[in-house]
């Protein structure tokens, strides 16, 4: 009997140890995975910010613009905003503690081309009726046609073919590499010709804009004749890409701001190169313009002989102002 009353005892004064240290729960973390710079999101898409929270346990949720609460969910959901950049501020509250993370969305005219679907049977348009492509309204791609001599087109093509091999006629249309930016299906590939500046414009009512940037990469046809004619011991072979910006009268303003699509002049054979993958080019130090104008010239360019073709293609160009 005495050794049963013990045995329970010490049962009771293990529950009780148990029941006065009961676990202790954290404050909640917040887990966000943010680009750098923050998030962009068209204005023209519905995108949803949805924060991960440790120990959500009877969780008050706030979102914050300059200090004011506009909303009192987890998950934000960001649909046409207007152009421009927002600082935004989560905080999760429990009984248990706190945190706050700071999040920085840009809402932009992002031109993908994915909704252009007038391609012909070769996949490719290059004869706007207007003698400009538009997108989103007010950005005008120019791309001069002449019917009698087709294969002189200038300005820009709207394409969705990708290819990494055997040039011909119809890598002219053609991103090298599996697909556009992003894994996406359509590009904007721009040709070059002597004395036509062919410059992207913003016809909106007289408003000039801020690009933040461009996805680039070089043109099937351009990036194999380049692997077969550069010459990597010479070590003088390149091939530039210039933008600049423009006022509303065409007058250079800013820039211009260069990338090289090709470069065979360093060096250390590790050095050079011929890009073969969509690339990101920051355009905000153009600052606002009212046209882009692109040059391209190489190392060849008063070699007769040499016969590189003047293109390069472009994708997800991004107005954030």
């Amino acid at each position: 009997m005495t050794k049963y009353i013990y045995l329970l005892a010490t049962l009771a004064f293990i529950v009780t140890s148990c029941q006065n240290e009961e676990k202790v729960i954290p404050s909640p973390e917040i887990y966000l995975q943010i680009p750098e710079g923050g998030f962009d999101f068209d204005t023209d898409s519905a995108e949803i910010i949805e924060p991960k929270i440790t120990y959500d346990i009877n969780s008050v949720y706030a979102w914050f613009e300059d200090g004011v609460q506009f909303h009192d969910e987890k998950d934000l959901t960001i649909e046409k905003l207007p152009l421009g950049t927002y600082k935004y501020q989560f905080t999760v509250l429990t009984d248990y503690g706190d945190d706050t993370m700071n999040i920085t969305v840009h809402s932009l005219h992002i031109n993908t081309f994915e909704e252009f679907n007038s391609f012909n049977d070769d996949g490719y348009f290059n004869n706007p009726a207007e003698g400009y492509h538009e997108f989103k309204g007010y950005v005008q791609y120019p791309c001069l046609f002449n019917e009698a001599t087709p294969d002189d087109w200038s300005g820009f093509a709207i394409s969705e073919n990708a290819s990494t091999s055997s040039s011909s006629a119809d890598n002219e249309f053609s991103v090298y590499g599996k697909s556009a930016a992003d894994e996406s299906d359509n590009f904007t590939i721009f040709k070059q010709m002597e004395g036509i500046p062919n410059n992207i414009k913003f016809d909106d009512e007289g408003k000039a804009h801020v690009v933040k940037s461009i996805a680039v990469n070089n043109c099937t046809n351009s990036y194999l004749y380049m692997l077969s004619n550069f010459n990597k011991k010479e070590g003088k072979d390149y091939f530039l890409l210039s933008i600049s910006g423009l006022d509303e009268a065409g007058a250079v303003i800013s820039g211009p701001i260069e990338h090289l699509l090709a470069d065979y002049r360093p060096e250390a054979t590790a050095y050079k190169y011929i890009q073969s993958e969509w690339e990101q080019i920051d355009l905000k130090e153009l600052g606002a313009v009212h046209q882009l104008a692109f040059q391209l010239t190489s190392s060849r360019d008063d070699e007769a002989d040499f016969e590189l073709p003047m293109y390069f293609c472009l994708d997800n160009l991004q107005i954030i102002e």
